[in-house]
């Protein structure tokens, strides 16, 4: 199993105004994402353990931010790719 990844470029009349997004994939469902900004930082979607653990009882999910810091989204990819099994043995992503 392996992480796959997607660049969704801005597009429109401000696109010069805004950066790329990109999404983190896991059997073909957005499951997080790499933000833009220098040191690239990894975001995941995952499962609440408690649905009441946050104060939002009418949401299953929650985001995460993994302490990882790449220097750029390449690395962040390559990093993610080599531990999705330390991922997915401590967090259900959602999908």
């Amino acid at each position: 199993m392996r992480f796959t990844f997607k660049t969704h470029k801005p597009v429109g009349r401000y696109r010069s105004f805004d950066k790329p997004s990109h999404y983190i994939k896991l059997r073909g469902k957005t499951v997080g994402l790499i933000l833009p900004d220098q040191p690239h930082k990894i975001r995941l979607q995952v499962i609440k353990d408690d649905i009441n653990s946050d104060g939002h009882p009418n949401c299953e999910w929650r985001w995460i931010q993994l302490r990882q810091e790449s220097v750029s989204v390449e690395a962040a990819k390559r990093w993610l790719n080599d531990v999705i099994n330390q991922i997915m043995s401590k967090y259900k992503l959602i999908g």
